[in-house]
Protein backbone atom coordinates (compact mmCIF):
# COMPACT_ATOMS: atom_id res chain seq x y z
CA UNK A 1 0.00 0.00 0.00
CA UNK A 2 1.41 3.38 -1.07
CA UNK A 3 2.29 5.78 1.68
CA UNK A 4 0.28 9.06 1.65
CA UNK A 5 2.28 12.22 0.90
CA UNK A 6 1.51 15.34 2.88
CA UNK A 7 0.66 18.61 1.04
CA UNK A 8 3.51 20.37 2.80
CA UNK A 9 5.91 17.71 1.68
CA UNK A 10 4.69 17.96 -1.90
CA UNK A 11 5.20 21.75 -1.95
CA UNK A 12 8.65 21.37 -0.53
CA UNK A 13 9.46 18.77 -3.15
CA UNK A 14 8.18 20.85 -6.05
CA UNK A 15 9.41 24.29 -4.94
CA UNK A 16 12.95 23.98 -6.24
CA UNK A 17 11.63 23.34 -9.76
CA UNK A 18 10.18 26.90 -9.95
CA UNK A 19 13.66 28.40 -9.59
CA UNK A 20 15.42 26.02 -11.87
CA UNK A 21 15.87 28.59 -14.72
CA UNK A 22 18.00 31.10 -12.83
CA UNK A 23 20.00 31.28 -9.70
CA UNK A 24 19.00 33.16 -6.64
CA UNK A 25 21.80 35.61 -7.40
CA UNK A 26 20.71 36.66 -11.00
CA UNK A 27 17.90 39.05 -12.16
CA UNK A 28 14.95 37.70 -14.20
CA UNK A 29 15.30 37.93 -17.98
CA UNK A 30 12.21 38.37 -20.19
CA UNK A 31 11.89 37.99 -23.95
CA UNK A 32 9.31 39.42 -26.37
CA UNK A 33 7.10 36.62 -27.66
CA UNK A 34 7.33 36.02 -31.37
CA UNK A 35 4.89 37.98 -33.54
CA UNK A 36 4.52 41.05 -31.26
CA UNK A 37 5.83 44.59 -31.36
CA UNK A 38 5.76 47.28 -28.69
CA UNK A 39 5.27 51.04 -28.69
CA UNK A 40 4.90 53.93 -26.20
CA UNK A 41 1.78 56.02 -25.63
CA UNK A 42 1.31 59.53 -24.26
CA UNK A 43 -2.27 59.98 -23.08
CA UNK A 44 -1.71 63.65 -22.27
CA UNK A 45 -0.62 64.61 -25.80
CA UNK A 46 -3.10 66.24 -28.17
CA UNK A 47 -3.94 64.40 -31.39
CA UNK A 48 -2.29 65.85 -34.47
CA UNK A 49 -4.20 67.40 -37.35
CA UNK A 50 -5.12 65.17 -40.24
CA UNK A 51 -6.99 65.27 -43.54
CA UNK A 52 -10.31 63.48 -43.33
CA UNK A 53 -10.99 60.90 -46.02
CA UNK A 54 -13.54 58.80 -44.17
CA UNK A 55 -17.08 60.16 -44.61
CA UNK A 56 -18.82 56.89 -43.83
CA UNK A 57 -21.82 56.36 -41.52
CA UNK A 58 -19.41 54.79 -39.02
CA UNK A 59 -17.30 57.94 -39.04
CA UNK A 60 -20.38 60.08 -38.45
CA UNK A 61 -21.47 57.80 -35.62
CA UNK A 62 -18.04 58.25 -34.03
CA UNK A 63 -18.53 62.00 -34.05
CA UNK A 64 -21.91 61.67 -32.39
CA UNK A 65 -20.30 59.40 -29.79
CA UNK A 66 -18.34 62.46 -28.65
CA UNK A 67 -21.69 64.12 -27.91
CA UNK A 68 -23.52 61.22 -26.30
CA UNK A 69 -27.25 60.46 -26.22
CA UNK A 70 -29.47 63.06 -27.90
CA UNK A 71 -33.09 63.72 -26.96
CA UNK A 72 -35.91 63.34 -29.45
CA UNK A 73 -38.95 65.60 -29.29
CA UNK A 74 -42.64 64.86 -29.89
CA UNK A 75 -42.22 65.45 -33.64
CA UNK A 76 -40.05 63.38 -35.95
CA UNK A 77 -41.43 64.48 -39.32
CA UNK A 78 -42.57 67.70 -40.95
CA UNK A 79 -45.94 68.81 -39.59
CA UNK A 80 -48.65 70.00 -41.95
CA UNK A 81 -49.85 73.49 -40.99
CA UNK A 82 -53.26 74.00 -39.44
CA UNK A 83 -55.31 77.10 -40.33
CA UNK A 84 -54.24 80.26 -38.57
CA UNK A 85 -56.94 82.27 -36.77
CA UNK A 86 -58.55 85.21 -38.55
CA UNK A 87 -57.51 87.38 -35.58
CA UNK A 88 -55.04 86.86 -32.78
CA UNK A 89 -55.58 87.38 -29.07
CA UNK A 90 -53.86 90.61 -28.13
CA UNK A 91 -53.87 93.35 -25.48
CA UNK A 92 -57.15 95.20 -25.13
CA UNK A 93 -56.65 98.70 -23.77
CA UNK A 94 -60.15 98.72 -22.29
CA UNK A 95 -59.45 95.73 -20.02
CA UNK A 96 -57.25 97.21 -18.51
CA UNK A 97 -53.78 97.95 -19.88
CA UNK A 98 -52.80 99.42 -23.26
CA UNK A 99 -49.65 98.83 -25.23
CA UNK A 100 -46.68 101.12 -24.65
CA UNK A 101 -46.76 104.72 -25.86
CA UNK A 102 -43.95 106.39 -27.73
CA UNK A 103 -41.58 108.61 -25.76
CA UNK A 104 -40.70 110.50 -28.93
CA UNK A 105 -43.67 112.57 -30.17
CA UNK A 106 -41.48 114.04 -32.91
CA UNK A 107 -41.49 110.61 -34.59
CA UNK A 108 -45.28 110.31 -34.72
CA UNK A 109 -45.90 111.41 -38.32
CA UNK A 110 -42.63 110.21 -39.84
CA UNK A 111 -42.63 107.42 -42.41
CA UNK A 112 -40.12 104.79 -43.39
CA UNK A 113 -38.40 105.14 -46.76
CA UNK A 114 -39.58 103.04 -49.66
CA UNK A 115 -38.00 99.60 -49.77
CA UNK A 116 -37.24 99.45 -46.04
CA UNK A 117 -36.84 95.76 -45.11
CA UNK A 118 -38.09 94.43 -41.81
CA UNK A 119 -39.15 91.22 -40.14
CA UNK A 120 -38.00 88.73 -37.52
CA UNK A 121 -34.76 86.78 -37.24
CA UNK A 122 -33.35 83.71 -35.52
CA UNK A 123 -30.71 80.99 -35.98
CA UNK A 124 -30.60 77.29 -36.74
CA UNK A 125 -29.17 75.81 -33.55
CA UNK A 126 -31.31 78.06 -31.38
CA UNK A 127 -34.69 76.99 -32.78
CA UNK A 128 -34.47 73.99 -35.13
CA UNK A 129 -34.08 71.07 -32.75
CA UNK A 130 -33.91 67.75 -34.64
CA UNK A 131 -30.28 67.71 -33.55
CA UNK A 132 -29.38 64.28 -34.93
CA UNK A 133 -32.12 63.80 -37.52
CA UNK A 134 -31.92 63.33 -41.27
CA UNK A 135 -28.16 62.96 -41.55
CA UNK A 136 -27.08 66.07 -39.64
CA UNK A 137 -23.60 66.06 -38.19
CA UNK A 138 -22.88 67.36 -34.69
CA UNK A 139 -21.94 70.98 -34.20
CA UNK A 140 -19.65 72.27 -31.49
CA UNK A 141 -22.75 73.35 -29.56
CA UNK A 142 -24.10 69.81 -29.52
CA UNK A 143 -20.94 68.83 -27.67
CA UNK A 144 -20.75 71.88 -25.40
CA UNK A 145 -24.33 71.55 -24.22
CA UNK A 146 -24.09 67.79 -23.65
CA UNK A 147 -20.58 67.14 -22.42
CA UNK A 148 -19.26 70.22 -20.61
CA UNK A 149 -20.73 70.50 -17.11
CA UNK A 150 -22.51 73.82 -16.55
CA UNK A 151 -21.30 75.32 -19.82
CA UNK A 152 -25.01 75.96 -20.26
CA UNK A 153 -26.27 77.40 -16.99
CA UNK A 154 -29.54 75.41 -16.90
CA UNK A 155 -27.99 72.34 -18.59
CA UNK A 156 -30.52 72.49 -21.42
CA UNK A 157 -29.58 71.66 -25.02
CA UNK A 158 -30.67 72.45 -28.56
CA UNK A 159 -31.81 68.86 -29.11
CA UNK A 160 -35.51 69.77 -29.35
CA UNK A 161 -36.14 73.42 -28.30
CA UNK A 162 -38.81 74.87 -30.62
CA UNK A 163 -38.52 72.05 -33.22
CA UNK A 164 -38.72 74.58 -36.02
CA UNK A 165 -37.08 71.97 -38.25
CA UNK A 166 -40.39 70.10 -38.19
CA UNK A 167 -42.75 73.06 -37.67
CA UNK A 168 -41.48 75.55 -40.24
CA UNK A 169 -44.64 75.32 -42.35
CA UNK A 170 -46.77 76.36 -39.38
CA UNK A 171 -44.30 79.07 -38.42
CA UNK A 172 -44.40 80.61 -41.88
CA UNK A 173 -48.18 80.42 -41.91
CA UNK A 174 -48.07 82.35 -38.61
CA UNK A 175 -45.83 85.03 -40.08
CA UNK A 176 -48.16 85.39 -43.04
CA UNK A 177 -51.16 85.59 -40.73
CA UNK A 178 -49.52 88.32 -38.68
CA UNK A 179 -48.46 90.23 -41.77
CA UNK A 180 -44.70 89.91 -41.33
CA UNK A 181 -43.09 90.37 -44.75
CA UNK A 182 -39.65 88.84 -44.17
CA UNK A 183 -37.71 86.36 -42.06
CA UNK A 184 -33.97 86.09 -41.51
CA UNK A 185 -32.96 82.55 -40.46
CA UNK A 186 -29.58 80.92 -40.49
CA UNK A 187 -28.87 77.66 -42.26
CA UNK A 188 -27.04 74.83 -40.51
CA UNK A 189 -23.58 74.11 -41.87
CA UNK A 190 -23.39 70.63 -40.24
CA UNK A 191 -26.76 69.72 -41.78
CA UNK A 192 -25.52 70.39 -45.30
CA UNK A 193 -22.01 69.05 -44.62
CA UNK A 194 -22.07 66.63 -41.66
CA UNK A 195 -18.26 66.58 -41.61
CA UNK A 196 -17.83 70.27 -42.46
CA UNK A 197 -16.67 69.33 -45.95
CA UNK A 198 -16.93 66.31 -48.22
CA UNK A 199 -20.27 64.92 -49.40
CA UNK A 200 -23.44 67.02 -49.14
CA UNK A 201 -26.31 65.63 -47.10
CA UNK A 202 -29.20 65.12 -49.51
CA UNK A 203 -31.84 65.25 -46.78
CA UNK A 204 -30.63 68.67 -45.70
CA UNK A 205 -30.85 69.91 -49.27
CA UNK A 206 -34.42 68.66 -49.56
CA UNK A 207 -35.31 70.30 -46.24
CA UNK A 208 -33.93 73.74 -47.04
CA UNK A 209 -35.35 73.55 -50.57
CA UNK A 210 -38.75 73.25 -48.96
CA UNK A 211 -38.00 75.96 -46.37
CA UNK A 212 -37.28 78.47 -49.14
CA UNK A 213 -40.26 77.28 -51.20
CA UNK A 214 -42.59 77.54 -48.21
CA UNK A 215 -41.41 81.06 -47.41
CA UNK A 216 -42.14 82.16 -50.95
CA UNK A 217 -45.51 80.43 -50.95
CA UNK A 218 -46.43 82.52 -47.91
CA UNK A 219 -45.09 85.77 -49.35
CA UNK A 220 -42.16 85.94 -46.92
CA UNK A 221 -38.85 87.28 -48.20
CA UNK A 222 -35.77 85.32 -46.98
CA UNK A 223 -32.56 87.00 -45.82
CA UNK A 224 -30.23 84.13 -44.95
CA UNK A 225 -27.27 83.92 -42.60
CA UNK A 226 -24.84 81.17 -43.60
CA UNK A 227 -23.14 80.72 -40.23
CA UNK A 228 -24.44 81.45 -36.74
CA UNK A 229 -21.84 79.78 -34.48
CA UNK A 230 -22.75 76.12 -35.13
CA UNK A 231 -19.35 75.07 -36.48
CA UNK A 232 -19.25 71.38 -37.49
CA UNK A 233 -17.64 69.42 -34.67
CA UNK A 234 -15.71 67.39 -37.24
CA UNK A 235 -13.58 70.43 -38.09
CA UNK A 236 -12.48 70.80 -34.48
CA UNK A 237 -11.33 67.19 -34.33
CA UNK A 238 -9.70 67.34 -37.76
CA UNK A 239 -7.58 70.48 -37.47
CA UNK A 240 -8.89 72.94 -34.85
CA UNK A 241 -11.71 74.70 -36.76
CA UNK A 242 -11.50 78.50 -36.78
CA UNK A 243 -7.97 78.57 -35.37
CA UNK A 244 -6.64 76.99 -38.57
CA UNK A 245 -6.42 78.49 -42.07
CA UNK A 246 -8.02 75.40 -43.63
CA UNK A 247 -11.44 76.48 -42.46
CA UNK A 248 -11.47 79.37 -44.93
CA UNK A 249 -11.65 76.95 -47.83
CA UNK A 250 -14.13 74.65 -46.14
CA UNK A 251 -16.47 77.53 -45.26
CA UNK A 252 -16.13 78.79 -48.82
CA UNK A 253 -17.14 75.39 -50.23
CA UNK A 254 -20.21 75.31 -47.96
CA UNK A 255 -21.20 78.90 -48.77
CA UNK A 256 -20.67 78.39 -52.49
CA UNK A 257 -23.02 75.40 -52.51
CA UNK A 258 -25.79 77.15 -50.58
CA UNK A 259 -25.60 80.44 -52.47
CA UNK A 260 -25.42 78.73 -55.86
CA UNK A 261 -28.58 76.80 -55.09
CA UNK A 262 -30.69 79.54 -53.49
CA UNK A 263 -29.48 82.92 -54.71
CA UNK A 264 -32.42 83.36 -57.06
CA UNK A 265 -34.80 83.17 -54.10
CA UNK A 266 -32.91 84.91 -51.27
CA UNK A 267 -33.05 88.71 -50.97
CA UNK A 268 -29.72 89.20 -49.20
CA UNK A 269 -26.93 87.18 -47.66
CA UNK A 270 -25.16 87.44 -44.32
CA UNK A 271 -22.04 85.26 -44.43
CA UNK A 272 -21.22 85.33 -40.70
CA UNK A 273 -23.24 86.25 -37.64
CA UNK A 274 -21.35 88.50 -35.23
CA UNK A 275 -17.70 87.49 -35.69
CA UNK A 276 -17.06 89.32 -32.42
CA UNK A 277 -18.20 86.06 -30.78
CA UNK A 278 -14.60 84.95 -31.30
CA UNK A 279 -13.94 86.99 -28.16
CA UNK A 280 -16.76 86.31 -25.72
CA UNK A 281 -17.68 82.80 -26.86
CA UNK A 282 -15.17 81.00 -29.06
CA UNK A 283 -12.12 81.84 -26.95
CA UNK A 284 -13.79 80.09 -23.99
CA UNK A 285 -14.43 76.78 -25.75
CA UNK A 286 -12.65 74.01 -23.79
CA UNK A 287 -10.46 72.74 -26.63
CA UNK A 288 -8.10 69.99 -25.55
CA UNK A 289 -10.31 68.96 -22.64
CA UNK A 290 -13.62 67.75 -24.03
CA UNK A 291 -12.54 67.47 -27.64
CA UNK A 292 -9.15 67.46 -29.38
CA UNK A 293 -7.01 70.53 -30.05
CA UNK A 294 -4.88 69.21 -32.94
CA UNK A 295 -2.97 72.49 -33.29
CA UNK A 296 -2.55 72.86 -29.50
CA UNK A 297 -4.54 76.10 -29.41
CA UNK A 298 -6.80 75.66 -26.40
CA UNK A 299 -8.52 79.03 -26.08
CA UNK A 300 -7.67 82.49 -24.79
CA UNK A 301 -6.20 85.30 -26.85
CA UNK A 302 -4.64 82.99 -29.44
CA UNK A 303 -8.01 81.42 -30.22
CA UNK A 304 -9.77 84.79 -30.13
CA UNK A 305 -7.65 86.49 -32.76
CA UNK A 306 -7.03 83.49 -35.02
CA UNK A 307 -10.77 82.90 -35.07
CA UNK A 308 -11.39 86.52 -36.04
CA UNK A 309 -8.62 86.47 -38.64
CA UNK A 310 -9.91 83.41 -40.45
CA UNK A 311 -13.51 84.60 -40.20
CA UNK A 312 -12.66 87.80 -42.07
CA UNK A 313 -10.80 85.85 -44.75
CA UNK A 314 -13.65 83.36 -45.10
CA UNK A 315 -16.21 86.13 -45.54
CA UNK A 316 -14.04 88.03 -48.01
CA UNK A 317 -13.37 84.97 -50.15
CA UNK A 318 -17.10 84.24 -50.41
CA UNK A 319 -17.96 87.87 -51.19
CA UNK A 320 -15.35 88.15 -53.95
CA UNK A 321 -16.57 84.93 -55.56
CA UNK A 322 -20.20 86.04 -55.23
CA UNK A 323 -19.66 89.24 -57.20
CA UNK A 324 -16.70 88.55 -59.49
CA UNK A 325 -17.28 84.96 -60.52
CA UNK A 326 -20.81 83.92 -59.63
CA UNK A 327 -22.28 87.34 -60.54
CA UNK A 328 -24.76 87.16 -57.67
CA UNK A 329 -28.09 88.91 -57.99
CA UNK A 330 -28.26 90.51 -54.57
CA UNK A 331 -26.09 91.93 -51.77
CA UNK A 332 -23.80 90.29 -49.24
CA UNK A 333 -22.24 91.33 -45.93
CA UNK A 334 -21.76 90.02 -42.38
CA UNK A 335 -23.53 90.98 -39.15
CA UNK A 336 -21.59 92.88 -36.49
CA UNK A 337 -22.14 92.71 -32.75
CA UNK A 338 -21.54 96.12 -31.25
CA UNK A 339 -22.87 98.53 -28.65
CA UNK A 340 -22.71 102.29 -28.41
CA UNK A 341 -20.26 103.98 -26.04
CA UNK A 342 -20.21 107.45 -24.59
CA UNK A 343 -17.25 108.69 -22.59
CA UNK A 344 -18.02 108.71 -18.88
CA UNK A 345 -16.47 112.17 -18.60
CA UNK A 346 -14.60 114.72 -20.66
CA UNK A 347 -11.22 113.40 -19.48
CA UNK A 348 -8.81 112.29 -22.24
CA UNK A 349 -8.54 108.86 -20.60
CA UNK A 350 -12.29 108.25 -20.82
CA UNK A 351 -12.40 109.53 -24.40
CA UNK A 352 -9.63 107.15 -25.40
CA UNK A 353 -11.40 104.31 -23.60
CA UNK A 354 -14.48 105.06 -25.69
CA UNK A 355 -12.51 104.70 -28.92
CA UNK A 356 -10.78 101.53 -27.76
CA UNK A 357 -14.13 99.95 -26.96
CA UNK A 358 -15.15 100.62 -30.55
CA UNK A 359 -11.79 99.44 -31.93
CA UNK A 360 -11.85 96.09 -30.12
CA UNK A 361 -15.44 95.32 -31.14
CA UNK A 362 -16.58 96.62 -34.54
CA UNK A 363 -13.22 98.15 -35.46
CA UNK A 364 -11.67 94.68 -35.23
CA UNK A 365 -13.87 93.71 -38.18
CA UNK A 366 -13.94 97.10 -39.87
CA UNK A 367 -11.43 96.24 -42.61
CA UNK A 368 -14.07 96.05 -45.36
CA UNK A 369 -14.70 99.78 -44.80
CA UNK A 370 -11.08 100.93 -44.36
CA UNK A 371 -7.85 99.58 -45.85
CA UNK A 372 -8.61 95.91 -45.20
CA UNK A 373 -6.43 95.81 -42.10
CA UNK A 374 -6.87 95.99 -38.33
CA UNK A 375 -7.02 99.27 -36.37
CA UNK A 376 -3.66 100.66 -35.26
CA UNK A 377 -4.65 100.27 -31.60
CA UNK A 378 -5.03 96.49 -32.01
CA UNK A 379 -1.74 96.14 -33.84
CA UNK A 380 0.27 98.18 -31.35
CA UNK A 381 -1.29 96.54 -28.30
CA UNK A 382 -1.29 92.92 -29.42
CA UNK A 383 1.96 92.70 -31.37
CA UNK A 384 2.68 89.08 -32.22
CA UNK A 385 -0.67 87.96 -30.75
CA UNK A 386 -2.43 89.45 -33.78
CA UNK A 387 -1.99 87.59 -37.08
CA UNK A 388 -0.88 89.66 -40.07
CA UNK A 389 -2.69 90.04 -43.37
CA UNK A 390 -0.73 90.02 -46.59
CA UNK A 391 -1.37 92.90 -48.97
CA UNK A 392 -3.31 90.52 -51.18
CA UNK A 393 -5.53 89.57 -48.22
CA UNK A 394 -6.08 93.23 -47.30
CA UNK A 395 -7.17 93.91 -50.85
CA UNK A 396 -9.54 90.96 -50.64
CA UNK A 397 -11.13 92.20 -47.40
CA UNK A 398 -11.39 95.85 -48.42
CA UNK A 399 -14.75 96.50 -50.07
CA UNK A 400 -16.05 92.98 -49.38
CA UNK A 401 -19.31 94.19 -47.77
CA UNK A 402 -22.13 95.73 -49.81
CA UNK A 403 -23.79 97.31 -46.78
CA UNK A 404 -23.20 97.48 -43.04
CA UNK A 405 -25.14 95.27 -40.61
CA UNK A 406 -25.13 95.97 -36.88
CA UNK A 407 -26.78 94.27 -33.89
CA UNK A 408 -26.91 97.24 -31.46
CA UNK A 409 -28.58 95.75 -28.42
CA UNK A 410 -27.44 98.23 -25.76
CA UNK A 411 -25.17 101.14 -24.79
CA UNK A 412 -22.45 101.82 -22.23
CA UNK A 413 -20.38 104.55 -20.59
CA UNK A 414 -16.65 104.10 -21.24
CA UNK A 415 -13.96 104.87 -18.68
CA UNK A 416 -10.20 104.63 -18.30
CA UNK A 417 -9.03 101.48 -16.51
CA UNK A 418 -7.37 101.68 -13.10
CA UNK A 419 -3.72 102.55 -13.39
CA UNK A 420 -4.13 104.11 -16.80
CA UNK A 421 -3.84 102.91 -20.38
CA UNK A 422 -0.05 102.63 -20.57
CA UNK A 423 0.15 100.32 -17.56
CA UNK A 424 -2.44 98.04 -19.14
CA UNK A 425 -1.13 97.80 -22.70
CA UNK A 426 2.40 97.10 -21.46
CA UNK A 427 1.33 94.20 -19.24
CA UNK A 428 -0.23 91.16 -20.88
CA UNK A 429 -1.21 89.87 -17.44
CA UNK A 430 -3.33 92.93 -16.73
CA UNK A 431 -6.98 91.88 -16.13
CA UNK A 432 -8.18 94.38 -18.77
CA UNK A 433 -5.63 93.40 -21.45
CA UNK A 434 -5.83 93.73 -24.41
CA UNK A 435 -8.90 96.00 -24.69
CA UNK A 436 -7.61 98.13 -21.80
CA UNK A 437 -10.87 100.06 -21.62
CA UNK A 438 -13.66 99.90 -19.07
CA UNK A 439 -17.42 100.20 -19.52
CA UNK A 440 -20.46 100.47 -17.27
CA UNK A 441 -24.24 100.54 -17.51
CA UNK A 442 -24.42 103.31 -14.92
CA UNK A 443 -24.70 106.94 -15.90
CA UNK A 444 -22.09 109.38 -14.49
CA UNK A 445 -24.48 110.18 -11.63
CA UNK A 446 -24.62 106.50 -10.69
CA UNK A 447 -28.17 105.81 -11.93
CA UNK A 448 -28.68 102.97 -14.46
CA UNK A 449 -28.83 104.09 -18.09
CA UNK A 450 -32.19 102.35 -18.57
CA UNK A 451 -34.37 99.41 -17.53
CA UNK A 452 -32.45 96.16 -17.07
CA UNK A 453 -33.14 92.91 -18.90
CA UNK A 454 -33.28 89.50 -17.21
CA UNK A 455 -30.63 89.31 -14.45
CA UNK A 456 -28.83 86.57 -16.38
CA UNK A 457 -28.18 89.15 -19.13
CA UNK A 458 -26.31 91.53 -16.86
CA UNK A 459 -24.93 93.58 -19.77
CA UNK A 460 -28.29 94.33 -21.41
CA UNK A 461 -30.10 97.56 -20.58
CA UNK A 462 -32.68 99.35 -22.69
CA UNK A 463 -31.03 102.51 -24.00
CA UNK A 464 -33.02 103.62 -27.05
CA UNK A 465 -31.34 106.97 -27.71
CA UNK A 466 -28.05 105.05 -27.89
CA UNK A 467 -29.08 103.24 -31.06
CA UNK A 468 -29.75 106.54 -32.82
CA UNK A 469 -26.39 107.96 -31.75
CA UNK A 470 -24.67 104.72 -32.71
CA UNK A 471 -26.10 104.65 -36.23
CA UNK A 472 -24.88 108.18 -36.81
CA UNK A 473 -21.47 107.53 -35.23
CA UNK A 474 -20.85 104.42 -37.34
CA UNK A 475 -21.76 106.07 -40.62
CA UNK A 476 -20.20 109.50 -40.07
CA UNK A 477 -17.22 108.89 -37.79
CA UNK A 478 -16.11 105.26 -37.74
CA UNK A 479 -16.80 104.14 -41.31
CA UNK A 480 -18.00 107.07 -43.43
CA UNK A 481 -17.73 105.03 -46.65
CA UNK A 482 -20.77 102.95 -45.67
CA UNK A 483 -23.54 103.38 -48.29
CA UNK A 484 -26.35 102.16 -46.03
CA UNK A 485 -26.81 100.41 -42.72
CA UNK A 486 -29.20 97.72 -41.46
CA UNK A 487 -30.12 96.97 -37.86
CA UNK A 488 -29.81 93.22 -38.33
CA UNK A 489 -30.87 92.29 -34.77
CA UNK A 490 -32.35 94.08 -31.79
CA UNK A 491 -34.31 92.58 -28.93
CA UNK A 492 -34.70 92.24 -25.18
CA UNK A 493 -34.78 89.51 -22.54
CA UNK A 494 -37.86 90.25 -20.42
CA UNK A 495 -36.86 90.01 -16.73
CA UNK A 496 -37.77 86.70 -15.07
CA UNK A 497 -39.88 85.63 -18.04
CA UNK A 498 -38.54 82.10 -17.85
CA UNK A 499 -39.77 81.81 -14.24
CA UNK A 500 -43.50 81.93 -14.96
CA UNK A 501 -45.24 78.59 -14.45
CA UNK A 502 -48.35 79.60 -16.40
CA UNK A 503 -48.76 81.28 -19.78
CA UNK A 504 -50.86 84.45 -19.16
CA UNK A 505 -48.30 86.40 -17.08
CA UNK A 506 -45.60 85.75 -19.68
CA UNK A 507 -47.64 87.34 -22.45
CA UNK A 508 -47.44 90.85 -20.97
CA UNK A 509 -43.77 91.50 -21.80
CA UNK A 510 -43.89 95.24 -21.16
CA UNK A 511 -40.16 95.92 -21.00
CA UNK A 512 -39.64 94.18 -24.32
CA UNK A 513 -42.60 96.06 -25.84
CA UNK A 514 -41.19 99.36 -24.57
CA UNK A 515 -37.71 98.47 -25.85
CA UNK A 516 -39.03 97.74 -29.35
CA UNK A 517 -41.19 100.87 -29.51
CA UNK A 518 -38.46 103.25 -28.39
CA UNK A 519 -35.69 101.62 -30.46
CA UNK A 520 -37.80 101.76 -33.60
CA UNK A 521 -38.64 105.40 -32.94
CA UNK A 522 -34.94 106.20 -32.65
CA UNK A 523 -34.12 104.31 -35.85
CA UNK A 524 -36.75 106.44 -37.57
CA UNK A 525 -35.32 109.65 -36.08
CA UNK A 526 -31.84 108.62 -37.23
CA UNK A 527 -33.21 108.45 -40.77
CA UNK A 528 -35.16 111.71 -40.77
CA UNK A 529 -33.26 113.96 -38.38
CA UNK A 530 -29.67 112.69 -38.66
CA UNK A 531 -29.77 111.70 -42.32
CA UNK A 532 -28.56 108.14 -41.74
CA UNK A 533 -29.42 105.79 -44.60
CA UNK A 534 -30.97 102.97 -42.54
CA UNK A 535 -32.52 100.43 -44.92
CA UNK A 536 -33.77 97.64 -42.64
CA UNK A 537 -34.49 96.42 -39.11
CA UNK A 538 -34.89 92.84 -37.87
CA UNK A 539 -36.47 92.04 -34.50
CA UNK A 540 -34.90 89.31 -32.39
CA UNK A 541 -36.44 86.83 -32.13
CA UNK A 542 -39.31 85.18 -33.97
CA UNK A 543 -40.00 83.18 -30.80
CA UNK A 544 -38.27 81.92 -27.66
CA UNK A 545 -35.09 79.97 -28.30
CA UNK A 546 -31.99 78.34 -26.87
CA UNK A 547 -29.94 81.31 -25.69
CA UNK A 548 -26.44 79.75 -25.85
CA UNK A 549 -24.75 79.55 -22.43
CA UNK A 550 -28.02 80.55 -20.73
CA UNK A 551 -30.01 77.78 -22.40
CA UNK A 552 -33.78 78.12 -22.29
CA UNK A 553 -33.84 79.89 -18.92
CA UNK A 554 -33.81 83.28 -20.68
CA UNK A 555 -36.38 84.22 -23.29
CA UNK A 556 -35.95 86.67 -26.17
CA UNK A 557 -38.94 85.73 -28.30
CA UNK A 558 -41.83 87.89 -29.41
CA UNK A 559 -43.81 84.66 -29.26
CA UNK A 560 -43.88 82.39 -26.23
CA UNK A 561 -42.84 78.77 -26.78
CA UNK A 562 -44.15 76.00 -24.57
CA UNK A 563 -41.16 73.66 -24.67
CA UNK A 564 -43.35 70.65 -23.88
CA UNK A 565 -46.23 71.11 -26.34
CA UNK A 566 -44.17 73.30 -28.74
CA UNK A 567 -47.11 75.70 -29.04
CA UNK A 568 -46.25 79.29 -29.98
CA UNK A 569 -48.31 82.17 -28.55
CA UNK A 570 -47.88 85.83 -29.57
CA UNK A 571 -46.84 88.12 -26.72
CA UNK A 572 -47.79 91.78 -26.34
CA UNK A 573 -44.46 92.74 -27.93
CA UNK A 574 -45.51 91.20 -31.26
CA UNK A 575 -48.37 93.65 -31.52
CA UNK A 576 -46.23 96.55 -30.34
CA UNK A 577 -43.81 95.70 -33.16
CA UNK A 578 -46.47 95.18 -35.83
CA UNK A 579 -48.47 98.27 -34.89
CA UNK A 580 -45.35 100.40 -35.13
CA UNK A 581 -44.78 99.33 -38.73
CA UNK A 582 -48.46 99.73 -39.49
CA UNK A 583 -48.18 103.34 -38.36
CA UNK A 584 -44.87 104.22 -40.02
CA UNK A 585 -44.91 102.45 -43.36
CA UNK A 586 -45.99 104.51 -46.33
CA UNK A 587 -49.49 103.53 -47.41
CA UNK A 588 -48.29 102.25 -50.75
CA UNK A 589 -45.66 100.06 -49.09
CA UNK A 590 -47.78 98.75 -46.23
CA UNK A 591 -47.59 95.02 -45.62
CA UNK A 592 -49.28 94.82 -42.22
CA UNK A 593 -52.54 92.99 -41.91
CA UNK A 594 -54.93 94.40 -39.31
CA UNK A 595 -55.10 92.05 -36.33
Amino acid sequence: MAQPVSLLGLLVAVAPLAHAQYSNNSAPSFTLPSGYTTSTFNNSAQPTAYTRTDFSPNALASLWDLVGPVATGPLTSTASPTPEPTAYLQPDGEFFHPLVSSSYPEAKDLKLPAGFKWGFSSSAYQIEGAAKDEGKGPSIWDLLSHRVPNFVSDNSTGDVVASQYWLYKQDFARLKGLGVPAFSPSFSWPRFFPFGHGPVNQEAVQHYDDVISEMHANGIAPAVTLFHWDTPLALFTEYGAWTDRQIVDHFFAYAKFVISRYDAYVDEWFTINEPQYCNWQYSYYPAGKYYPAPNNITGGLAARFLCGHHTLLAHAKVAKWYHDEFKGRHRITFKNSGNYYEANSTSPGDEEARQRNFDFSIGWFGGPWTDGDYPASLKSTLGDLLPNFTQEEKDLIKGSCDFYAIDPYSSFLAYEVDGGLDACVSNRSHPSFPDCAGSTSLAPNGFPIGPAADPAMSWLYSAPSGVRRFLKHITTELFPSIPDIVVSEFGFAEPFEGSWSTLPPALWDLRRADYLQQYLDNILLAIHVDGVNVTGAWGWAIFDNFEWSLGTSVRFGLQYVNYTSLERTPKASVFQFLNWFKEHEETGNATIRMV
